[in-house]
């Protein structure tokens, strides 16, 4: 079996991110969990049958048990949302199997998994991947011939599809992959640099504070969105109306500004969380830049946030503009607000100071 250690955080194709990992028997009530929630159709198209979940669980702790089968699950939010197996059958090939959950298909999460399956297959010396797959998956069909590996499709019978694919490293695939990767990678950004409503959590009513600043500068430079100011005590924030949690805003929310200090950080980013928030922007410092203690509560953060599948920028930053006309946004406690122009900056640097 693969080491736990392999487990990978991926973008996926709407910009979210999802936990790939190897499958052990611990896993048999998420599992069980997984294939009770799967619609028939879906069961269907993956045993060409309808099996008793129990059973199907059964085999899938076996087959985990196994040194030469191979099994792959994704999570999102703890929770298994899609599995991937090769069964070795012959020299050098193995067979490989697919089921994704309803609510998660056409996401990518299907061809992440194919190319980590891949990659696994390849360093065990295997040179080709068959499939089984009725005519009418349409999905999982696509998901092969988008992966950029070499198809040899033939029939088994009349409604089942074989097909072998060379895992052999190709420049089609290739470019295929840093394809994929690009676009996955602007979708993850999309809701940073082009939100159409930000939550200021820290939002207060003094200027000077940082969170006043960032909500005053969000407000001041034209945002064409919806900016809505968190404050613990309510009221209002510069005459907006503001709410006690970002559970209470009404309608989705693109990004969170976080600007509190670092001891209720983890407890803003449960309620992003919970509110389903895409983006998370924290401003807040007191994490690994100040030792060990700081370092622990950031990888307690960042396990939430990638389980959750949520996009973080930061802690202990100055925060992020966009001048483009259409978005207007300054997410930052900068005094200064740049011209619109050709020019994007990008540093790891807790801030900037102009030179000349």
């Amino acid at each position: 079996m693969v080491a736990a250690a392999d487990a990978i955080d991926v973008v996926l194709r709407d910009g979210a991110t999802a936990r790939l990992r190897p499958a052990s028997v611990e896993d048999r009530d998420r599992l069980l969990e997984f294939y009770q929630h799967l619609s028939p159709e879906s069961r269907y198209f993956r045993f060409f049958a309808k099996p008793r979940v129990a059973d199907i669980v059964d085999d899938v702790v076996r087959d985990v048990a196994s040194s030469a089968t191979v099994t792959l699950v994704a999570e999102v939010d703890h929770r298994i949302v899609a599995i991937a197996q090769y069964y070795p059958t012959e020299a050098g090939r193995a067979e490989a199997a697919f089921a994704i959950a309803d609510a998660h298909q056409g996401r990518g999460i299907g061809t992440k998994l194919l190319e980590r399956l891949g990659s696994i297959a390849r360093s065990r010396g295997l040179t080709a991947f068959e499939a089984y797959v009725l005519r009418d998956n349409q999905k999982m069909r696509q998901v092969f011939v988008d992966s950029g590996f070499a198809l040899t499709w033939d029939h088994a019978d009349g409604l089942i599809r074989h097909v072998v694919f060379s895992l052999d490293e190709s420049a089609e695939r290739r470019e295929k992959e840093r394809a994929r990767a690009r676009a996955a990678a602007q979708a993850s950004l999309r809701p940073f640099f082009e939100p159409h409503t930000i939550a200021v959590v820290g939002a207060g009513r003094r200027r000077g504070g940082i969170g006043a600043e960032i909500f005053h500068n969000a407000v001041a430079t034209g945002f064409r969105g919806r900016v809505v100011p968190v404050n613990s005590a309510g009221g209002t924030v510069e005459g907006v109306p503001a709410v006690a949690s970002v559970l209470e805003i009404a309608g989705a929310v693109s990004l969170v500004v976080v600007a509190v200090p670092c001891d209720h950080v983890s407890s803003v980013v449960d309620d992003c969380i919970a509110k389903r928030v895409p983006a998370v922007l924290i401003i807040s410092a007191g994490f690994a830049e100040t030792g060990a203690g700081g370092r622990e509560r950031e990888a307690a953060i960042l396990d939430k946030i990638r389980a959750a599948g949520i996009r973080l920028i930061g802690p202990n930053c100055m925060g992020i503009l966009n001048t483009d006309p259409a978005v207007r946004l300054n997410a930052t406690f900068s005094p200064v607000y740049p011209p619109h122009g050709r020019v994007a900056l990008s540093t790891q640097s807790g801030a900037i100071t102009p030179n000349g």
